[in-house]
């Protein structure tokens, strides 16, 4: 397989092309008592080994119990020379070959170039395209950037959506060692709302390690989110622990800016490490612990801050107010992880912050400078030296309408202000 690999790679094929170009192979391994030894102490079973359980240990490529099982299934596994797909099949003897059928592809969705294309010609903003950040063929292992408004994998309630890997084998080409996936595999999640680097696997060997690396908390990764109002003084760090949905979880924090903002007094600019990786653990502690939603979070969890928001500033939170066009702001900027079986040796891989970051905090303070506030009741209002309204902004975000009255005797005169990030 290797070989074949190589030879692709050298005549410049396509990497859909040598994911395309594998074929399967046949692995066969001799049943012994170290072999059954080994299953009964990785899956802790006092006597009674069933087929599966040594299948597992047996075979790389199918590193799982659900794995071993499946490929029984589909009539895979043969002991000598017989298939067996009863899910209760005993170990064989010591003795007995087992062989496997591995190293099929998984179906690509079709025309996946063509899409990924079509995906990317959207927008010319880095953050929003889907694209490769660094790879290595030989350890079968890759960095792909996966914007916003995308799932990473395939899961109950999104199997008619083209998600992150269905994507990835018309970027990522196979590995040059090792026993290759059955397609290109994401090895951690990241929110749908949020764009940045994601892991991506190519070989099972570099799964298994890469899996056990998030397991032991042995990679880190590293945020940028701008939230509503002032959590502390800029350059001051610390961490934060709560239980989220039942386990725990700890974040550190880091304040990299404040700048002022008409609609929630200030706004923060955060550097944001996730100690544990809880479903969205940095949201829900920014939220309920600072007080302080990131900025365009869902409805519901921007209302649960009230409380904590309060406490932190003695005063009721500000209404709900899109801004910056309506995407989280909130980004994966960074991932390090142990480049091998050595945890002395780590590779991180950066992507820059979104340019909307520093347009947002730069168009904040402008506003304030020049007056602009929000009223209780939701509007965005500009006030003069002495504090009466001067320009009030009508409509949506995409477009409005400021009102201006100059003169009590000129009648009021309307100007657009489209794009008007207040």
């Amino acid at each position: 397989m290797a070989g074949a690999i190589r030879s692709a790679t050298e005549t410049g094929v396509t990497p859909l092309e040598a994911w395309q170009a594998l074929q399967g192979s046949q692995v066969s391994v001799m049943m012994t008592e170290e072999l059954r030894e080994k299953a009964k102490i990785a899956f802790q079973r006092e006597e009674v080994v069933f087929l599966h359980h040594v299948v597992a240990v047996a075979f790389p490529a199918l590193p799982t119990l659900n794995a071993a099982r499946k490929a029984l299934r589909q009539g895979r596994v043969l002991v000598d020379g017989v298939v067996k797909k009863q899910h209760d099949a005993l170990a064989p003897v010591p003795g007995s070959i087992l062989l496997a059928h591995l190293g099929a592809v998984d179906s690509i969705l079709p025309q996946v170039e063509g899409l990924l294309q079509a995906w990317n010609s959207k927008s010319e903003r880095p953050e929003a395209r889907i694209y490769l950040i660094q790879s290595d063929p030989v350890a079968g292992w890759a960095v792909v950037n996966k914007p916003c408004g995308m799932h990473c994998k395939p899961c109950g309630f999104n199997t008619g959506l083209v998600t992150l890997e269905g994507y990835l084998p018309a970027l990522v080409e196979p590995p040059l060692t090792g026993t290759h996936c059955r397609c290109p595999r994401v090895c951690h999640r990241l929110d749908f709302r949020v764009c940045g680097p994601v892991l991506v696997a190519t070989a099972e060997e570099t799964m298994r390690r890469l899996k056990a690396s998030f397991e032991h908390r042995k990679v880190k990764k590293e945020y940028r989110a701008i939230v509503c109002g002032r959590v502390g003084e800029p350059g001051s760090h610390w961490s934060i622990s709560a239980p989220v949905e039942g386990a725990d979880a700890t974040t550190e924090i880091q304040v990299l800016s404040v700048v002022r903002c008409p609609h929630f007094d200030f706004l923060s600019e955060l550097k944001l490490i996730p100690v544990t990786g809880r479903h969205h653990q940095l949201r829900q502690h920014c939220a309920l612990l600072l007080g302080a939603p990131i900025v365009n979070e869902e409805r519901p969890l921007f209302r649960a801050a009230a409380e904590a928001w309060q406490r932190r500033t003695g005063s009721a939170l500000p209404p709900y107010h899109v801004r910056g066009g309506g995407n989280l702001f909130l980004q994966a900027v960074g991932i390090t992880f142990p480049g091998d079986d050595d945890d002395a040796v780590t590779t991180t891989v950066e992507v820059s912050v979104s340019s909307r970051f520093e347009r947002l905090l730069r168009t904040s303070q402008r506003a304030f400078e020049e007056g602009w506030r929000s009223t209780r009741d939701g509007r965005t209002v500009q006030l003069s030296v002495d504090g009466k309204t001067v320009g009030v902004v009508w409509g949506g975000r995409k477009s409005c309408w400021v009102k201006l009255k100059i003169f009590r005797r000129m009648r009021p005169c309307y100007w657009p202000c489209f794009g008007l990030h207040l």
